[in-house]
């Protein structure tokens, strides 16, 4: 944050005033952190990690969506589990003992800033592979087979996961910078520039565009799936052929139904994600001639853009249940096993 940017030459960046007899602008960014993140942000988070933890539940006793397509959901649940819980750990401490407190405390700084920030990236890529995945199935189905293998689908996860690191390796160089020497504050200032890159680029705005193509693509293949089968004729001729070609039908029908809800998923994402990739791009433009109240504007924004990366990690689960009927009746199931198990254990407790 520019807090030596100065507007009128005399007076601090941050302790302007907003507006005129208002808060100056510290305390203006800190109401704002405190209802976004913290009044806003920390039921998302808590809601997020329980739904995605049921997401995990209901993936596990899932046996009629392919393996590869259930291991990918599984571990973007887990991912959203941990990328919420380390959110509530980076977020909350900064509304409390100020922003620069995540850099101040030596657990944070190590391992809980660098990882949020790994995650945050390896759950974007995580749709984009959801996407390529159905895009490859429905407008491929019978090459899939042979392309789309689990073992393919391990060896993609690990190259996203390994891909994540690497472009979070300037916010870790930056901490480790800051810990270790902080007097470098050139190499800091350039480091945090190639962060701010990386960020908008490799974490927002490929991932948006690739989800952008997918979506189309899906879409489209989607429409000529559903032109095809109208084409087909109703009557068929041979008894076999009949029992053959509706157990193939029913095999498309329930592999189009699954393609159509985790489109709904991916176009979600996408939507929740757009106004973020717009405004990293933009704090690129902001980042060459600094102004205080661009700096503020941009740090207020900030918060938004991390309430709406939680967003993004709850919304799924209730797609999910929206969409699919095989869920909600799980998700009912499991409810109703846990009230049962409490209440049993209750009984006993009281015998």
């Amino acid at each position: 944050m520019a807090t030596n940017t100065t507007d009128n030459g005399s007076i601090p960046c941050m302790m302007q005033e907003a507006w005129p007899e208002g808060p100056t602008y510290w305390d203006f960014l800190r109401y704002n952190r405190l209802i976004v993140l913290s009044v806003l942000g920390i039921p998302v988070c808590v809601v997020g990690i329980v739904t995605s933890g049921l997401s995990i539940c209901m993936f596990s006793q899932d046996k009629t969506t392919p393996r590869t397509t259930r291991k990918i959901l599984i571990v973007l649940s887990v991912v959203d589990v941990l990328y919420l819980l380390l959110s509530l750990l980076i977020f909350q401490p900064m509304t409390f003992c100020g922003p620069e407190c995540a850099l101040q405390l030596p657990l944070l700084a190590a391992i809980i800033v660098p990882l949020g920030n790994i995650l945050e990236c390896f759950r974007n890529w995580l749709n984009v592979l959801i996407g390529v995945e159905r895009f490859l199935v429905i407008s491929f189905s019978v090459r899939s087979k042979v392309l789309w293998t689990g073992r393919i689908t391990n060896v993609l996860l690990v190259a996203f996961f390994g891909f994540s690191i690497l472009v979070r390796l300037p916010v870790i160089s930056f901490i480790v910078i800051n810990k270790v020497r902080p007097e470098l504050s050139d190499v800091k200032a350039w480091v945090a520039q190639m962060h701010s890159f990386t960020d908008a680029i490799l974490v927002f705005l490929v991932p948006l565009l690739s989800l952008m193509f997918c979506s189309v693509q899906i879409a489209r293949a989607l429409r000529q799936s559903d032109h095809f089968r109208r084409k087909q004729p109703e009557q068929k001729i041979f008894a076999q052929t009949e029992v053959n070609e509706e157990s193939s039908a029913c095999n498309n029908a329930r592999r189009i139904k699954l393609t159509r809800g985790l489109l709904m998923v991916i176009v979600t994402f996408t939507l929740f994600m757009l106004p973020l990739s717009l405004l990293q791009v933009l704090s690129l433009l902001i980042l060459r001639q600094p102004t205080c109240v661009c700096m503020v504007t941009l740090q207020a924004c900030s918060y938004v853009v991390a309430l709406g990366c939680q967003i993004n990690s709850t919304a799924n689960f209730f797609v999910y249940i929206l969409y699919w009927g095989k869920y909600r009746r799980m998700l009912k199931r499991m409810l109703c096993y846990q009230y049962a198990k409490q209440t049993l254990s209750l009984k006993r407790r009281a015998y």
